[in-house]
């Protein structure tokens, strides 16, 4: 699983709060949150731990930053991978925010270097992070098929 920057995307979009797409479709706001991870663990999970989409660690994760602004989630072919990704361009707060956390993160030794993509209480990806992320633009690449990549971006933002 990637996490990777895009800043050599060159689409500019209008930023839309995601709270609003949501309301004017009628349908609930996903919650999208950036976390550092802070200790893994072997499965199973306690506590308020998550477990990775591998279901075979449990992520103890950070506060990190709720995104509030989406300016563009696309459903793409995976970087190298063959596979089915989704590329998110985050609203100018939550793009600072980002590569401030970004830059923290890529400072640390593992399992601190990983930033979990967490999505209505789910770990969609915890990748390592090698060095800040900025621009706004990251890629969530796992092993989604496309459909599933479809549906996630339509849930982050795309379809407004």
């Amino acid at each position: 699983m990637v996490i990777a920057s895009l800043a050599a995307l060159a689409a500019v979009a209008v930023v839309i709060p995601i709270a609003l797409q949501y309301a004017n479709r009628g349908e609930s706001l996903p919650l999208f949150r950036l976390q550092p991870v802070l200790a893994v663990a072997a499965a199973p999970c306690a506590g308020t731990d998550l477990p990775d989409p591998g279901g075979t660690e449990c992520l103890r994760l950070a506060n990190g930053v709720t995104v509030k602004e989406v300016a563009a989630a696309e459903a793409v072919q995976g970087q190298g991978t063959g596979g089915w990704a989704v590329e998110v361009a985050l609203g100018p707060d939550d793009a600072a925010a980002f590569a401030e956390m970004t830059r923290k993160i890529a400072a640390e030794s593992g399992p601190r270097n990983r930033l979990a993509v967490v999505v209505d209480g789910e770990v969609l990806s915890a990748p390592v992070v090698g060095e800040a992320i900025t621009g706004g633009r990251m890629q969530i690449a796992g092993s989604f098929t496309r459909e599933e990549a479809a549906d996630l971006a339509r849930r982050l933002g795309e379809g407004r």
